[in-house]
């Protein structure tokens, strides 16, 4: 019997596999084309890593180290700069301002000697106006003229400081200290208020007394002052 069976297996033929899953066939038709993408892993039918580079910047490489500190440097010298130019410009505004606040305050002083003055003398240069009536025989108004000049003088060297209302004696007070230029100044005084308040006449002779000591008066103011 073993015999037979023997024969009717070799009269059938080798015995054939079953045949695959249908669904696996096509997929693995369908990953054939896959198999040249460096992704697709043919032997074990899946996904492998692949590592990817970086792509490398095509403009070259340029290591400049003393192009930053150049740029540095030209970046203190433009901030010095501007430092220069601001403190400039506002060391100007100052200057500007100061000058404008000088101007502004010697008006206010020529003002304030106008109103002070104790007589009609207009402020202005008195000592050329009291040398005009000086040569015209005018004594009276010369001597008014030139003691303005005196008290506006004494007032710009803060020897004296000219307020409406103050009287002659209390300027002479304010010169105590200075015994040479008090006395001076008082000799201009007595003229003064001899023609100005007691209305008596002058001549050459005592209006010269006064000014012929017109320099020493200025020699002594700057030596006070000195």
């Amino acid at each position: 019997m073993n015999a037979v069976v023997v024969i009717v297996l070799a009269l059938a033929g080798p015995m054939q596999e079953s045949d695959p899953d249908p669904s696996v066939v096509a997929g693995r038709k369908a990953l054939d084309h896959w198999r040249r993408y460096p992704w697709y892993d043919a032997a074990s039918d899946g996904i492998r890593r692949v590592e990817i580079d970086s792509p490398k910047d095509p403009r070259p490489e340029i290591s400049t180290p003393w192009l930053q500190k150049a740029a540095w440097i030209l970046l203190a010298i433009l901030l010095v700069g501007v430092a220069y130019y601001l403190v400039r410009a506002y060391l100007l505004r100052e200057r500007s301002g100061d000058e404008s606040a000088g101007q502004g305050d010697e008006a206010v002083q020529t003002r304030r000697r106008i109103e002070a003055l104790n007589g009609p003398a207009a402020l202005g240069d008195l000592l050329a106006a009291a040398e005009r009536h000086y040569r015209d025989g005018r004594y009276r108004e010369a001597i008014i003229c030139l003691f303005g000049h005196e008290l506006v003088e004494l007032d710009k060297r803060q020897l004296i400081r000219l307020a409406k209302g103050k009287t002659n004696r209390q300027y002479l007070r304010e010169l105590g200290p200075r015994r040479a230029l008090q006395q001076l100044v008082g000799r201009t005084v007595i003229v003064f208020e001899d023609v100005f308040f007691g209305n008596r006449p002058i001549d050459r002779a005592r209006f010269e007394s006064c000014w012929m000591r017109l320099t020493e008066f200025d020699t002594l103011v700057r030596e006070t002052v000195g």
